[in-house]
């Protein structure tokens, strides 16, 4: 029980995998949360308790308000603490403003910035009942950072609403929890791309040429969640995206000359 524990959500594959094992390779146990990827997050458990950790997968539908509580009490029932809640899921739906549908703009919403915001205040809670303190790293969007396209406008949503609510997190849960954000742009091959239109995509959409992957924002939301003096903190993590104006996702805008 002496550990420190880190929850990530989404933590069974991709981004938060390697989050979950950032943390891991520090020291902390780990609760991998996942929703439909049951595969997933028992080889994540397998692979962190392997190499030396002790890990828990638990399911939750972020959607549903009451399984976000049963989440929060499930890492206390079994560990007794949470010293890290890293909000990594996310719902993407690839529409805009003109045929984006009612029901996908109002999951993205719940996803994205509504199970961010009560997973914190159930944090919040179980910690300050108990005398402990923790920190929150909210995963955004370097899009939200006026690097707007009309593209995946239902995702982009929520993205922003989590974004602007973190400084605001961040002032009402001080005495209890440091919460910060870090802002990824593109990491890894998405959509219909081929390996040569991400290359491509990667050299072109970034000031540096090349993406900010998931190690960089792994190592990022370490950073925020371990050093004790960064609350209300963005940092952006896309080697210089946000800083290339597009008029649509970098996904689709650039491939690869034929």
């Amino acid at each position: 029980m002496s550990q420190p524990v880190a929850l990530v959500t989404g933590g069974s594959k991709r981004t938060g995998r390697v989050i979950a094992e950032k943390f891991a390779a520090r020291g902390y146990d780990i609760v991998v949360h996942y929703h439909t990827s049951r595969a997933d997050a028992d080889g994540a458990v397998a692979a962190l308790t392997a190499a030396g950790c002790r890990a828990v997968a638990i399911r939750a539908d972020l959607g549903d308000a009451a399984q976000i509580r049963a989440l929060i009490d499930g890492v206390y029932e079994e560990f007794g603490r949470l010293d890290v809640l890293v909000n990594c899921a996310s719902a993407y739906f690839p529409d805009n403003l003109i045929d984006f549908e009612v029901d996908n703009l109002d999951l993205a919403w719940r996803i994205n910035c509504r199970a961010p915001i009560l997973l914190t205040q159930a944090f919040y809670q179980q910690a300050k009942a108990r005398g402990q303190t923790g920190a929150v790293v909210n995963i955004v969007d370097q899009k939200v950072r006026d690097n707007f396209h009309p593209d995946d406008f239902s995702y982009t949503v929520g993205k922003v609403g989590i974004g602007y609510m973190t400084k605001m997190l961040a002032v009402s849960a001080i005495d209890v929890l440091r919460v910060n954000a870090v802002y990824p742009g593109l990491m890894s091959q998405s959509g219909d791309q081929t390996p040569e239109d991400f290359a491509y995509a990667s050299k072109v959409s970034n000031l540096l040429g090349y993406v900010a992957g998931p190690e960089d924002v792994a190592d990022a939301v370490v950073l925020l969640a371990t050093v004790k003096s960064f609350v209300g903190t963005d940092f952006v993590v896309d080697a210089g995206q946000n800083h290339i104006p597009v008029t649509h996702d970098v996904v689709t805008l650039h491939r690869a000359p034929k």
